[in-house]
């Protein structure tokens, strides 16, 4: 889960049910979702699991096809990856820990992404800063 697709979900007009129904048929699943002012400009966010990025590109890619991006956490200093456990002030903590490290570059946060449960009872939150 350490990899975020981001796009505009427009194609004419922008529409987050119909981003998400190609992804759906394309058989993606997802491991979280999020974004800000999705259908006014803004991006929504999907989490993938590790193997369905090939899936993402092919759904998105279709005609008429979706302008995207791919972050992968660790690799592009814009997107931190961290995992909960289900406790009180864990997000906090999170979110604290990422605000101090974006104060020395500059970065604010624009959102943050929180995933899907895992069976070992770890939470990813994704949070994506500019």
């Amino acid at each position: 889960m350490h990899l975020q697709v981001r796009c505009n979900p427009k194609l004419s007009p922008p529409d987050v049910e119909k981003f998400l129904k190609r992804l759906a048929d394309g058989g993606v699943n997802l491991g979280g979702a999020g974004g800000s002012n999705a259908e006014f400009g803004g991006e929504f966010a999907i989490a993938l699991q590790d193997n369905d990025l090939d899936k993402a590109k092919n759904a998105l890619d279709k005609q008429p096809s979706y302008q995207y991006r791919v972050l992968e956490a660790g690799v592009d200093p814009e997107l931190t990856l961290r995992w909960l456990d289900n406790k009180v002030g864990a997000l906090h903590a999170a979110v604290l820990e990422v605000a101090a490290e974006n104060r020395k570059s500059g970065r604010k946060i624009r959102d943050v992404l929180i995933g899907v449960q895992r069976e070992d009872g770890k939470t990813p939150v994704q949070i994506y800063s500019d």
